[in-house]
């Protein structure tokens, strides 16, 4: 009896040493696991800094937006396809009014209107004001109709921004301004006293700004008139009422170019545009973003037989040209 107790106690530990020793070699893989997978997070923490050192390199250089690209040219807009300045002058009145030099260019293949501020070094930018008669863009009979104006306008940095630190770099920085003009040529009330028709409104003010590039295109739209008041809608056949474009003053000098001048009726239907280019054409300057944020770049009057010019020579071919369209 004695001996059957002593081999079942023999036969019990030896299964609970092979139990044992089953145990122990399963916890070996989980442990292998467990090293690998903190192997593995290690490494991805240590290599992590690495990659995004890799990838945040210095920044790229500015480029040109265009906020356009893609929309179509609304119908029966200005483009400056004809070359011809459509009448555009610059208010010279004195005060905050900056003379400017006007002139329709070759941007890149696309014409437009270039509006360059005459500036003197250590002077503070005027506002450049743009006219643009009415009555000759769409005729007399059509002043009354106007229900929407837009526009596609331009911004190219010719001169470092600088900025309040001290750093300095090419980019377009604030484009602040309005669309306005003169609605009619006087104010008119009615029996009781109370305005039926000013002279003058603003019809949208505009906020642009890019601190990246050095040039960018936006469109700027209104309905006519702004915020539904009568008192500020175009007079009928008034042969005093226009279009102005005005820019704010900046702190750098930046060329703006106006382009795709569309006008629609109150049913929005373009307005066919009569201005005679044919009596009133201008010479083509050439111009585009393959110069620009250059302090030396150059323009070069079409038919000049100079292939490039100093900066100083430029606006003297552009004066030239806007001379000589004013003659012609």
């Amino acid at each position: 009896m004695n001996m059957k107790k002593i081999l079942v106690f023999f036969s019990a530990l030896t299964v609970f040493g092979a139990f044992t020793a089953c145990g122990g070699e399963a916890d070996k893989p989980a442990q292998t696991t467990q090293a690998a997978s903190t192997a593995a997070a290690t490494s991805a923490v240590t290599t992590a800094p690495t990659t995004t050192s890799a990838t945040t390199t210095t920044k790229p250089d500015p480029i040109f937006l265009d906020e356009t690209a893609g929309k179509p040219v609304p119908e029966g807009a200005v483009t400056f396809d004809t070359p011809s300045l459509y009448g555009a002058h610059a208010m010279n009145g004195g005060g905050d009014e900056a003379p400017v030099e006007l002139a329709v260019v070759d941007f890149d293949g696309d014409k437009k209107l270039r509006v360059r501020v005459l500036h003197e070094d250590g002077q503070e930018f005027k506002v450049p004001k743009i006219v643009f008669s009415l009555p000759d863009l769409i005729g007399l009979e059509n002043t009354g109709k106007v229900g929407h104006l837009s526009m596609d306008l331009t911004c190219l940095a010719r001169e470092e921004w600088l900025n309040d630190d001290g750093s300095k770099s090419v980019v377009v920085g604030n484009f602040l301004g309005a669309i306005a003009g003169n609605i009619a040529s006087e104010k008119k009330k009615d029996a009781d006293g109370n305005l039926v028709q000013n002279d003058w409104a603003t019809h949208v003010e505009f906020k642009y700004e890019d601190w990246d590039n050095f040039g960018h295109t936006w469109r700027c739209e209104t309905d006519i008139p702004a915020l539904m008041l009568e008192s500020n809608a175009y007079a009928d056949k008034d042969k005093g009422t226009s279009i102005v474009l005005m820019r704010w003053g900046q702190k750098n000098a930046v060329d703006f170019y106006i382009d795709n001048i569309s006008i629609l009726d109150k049913e929005g239907k373009p307005i066919p545009i009569v201005y005679d280019t044919a009596k009133n054409p201008a010479e083509v300057v050439k111009d585009g973003k393959e110069s620009a944020g250059k302090l030396d770049s150059s323009v070069v009057v079409a038919g000049s037989t100079a292939a490039s010019t100093t900066t100083a020579g430029a606006a003297e071919a552009v004066s030239a040209a806007a001379t000589t369209t004013a003659k012609s």
